[in-house]
């Protein structure tokens, strides 16, 4: 079954079959990942914050300035907005 989530099309398992010794293996594995995941958003943030004391403002407002085109389009504009979309996914 395919399902789109968030204007990604992916497939969809109804259903995942592994071997019973395996359960505390993958328990693991997904944790250590969620850890890690949680990690880079902790990372992710604090640069937001750091954008937001450098230019003074807060990363709402920067993003509603930045998409009506007033800033410009220097690099580090661009990755003040990657980073609020990827905190925000």
């Amino acid at each position: 079954m395919r399902q789109r989530v968030k204007g990604v099309e992916m497939n969809k398992l109804d259903t995942l079959t592994i071997p019973r010794e395996m359960v505390p293996l993958v328990k693991s594995s997904l944790q250590l990942k969620k850890q890690a995941l949680e990690f880079s958003l902790s990372k992710y943030r604090d640069r937001l914050s750091a954008f937001e004391q450098r230019y003074g403002m807060s990363s709402q407002m920067f993003a509603a300035q930045f998409n009506a085109g007033e800033l410009g389009d220097d690099a580090h504009w661009f990755e003040w907005q990657y980073l609020l979309e990827t905190v925000r996914v």
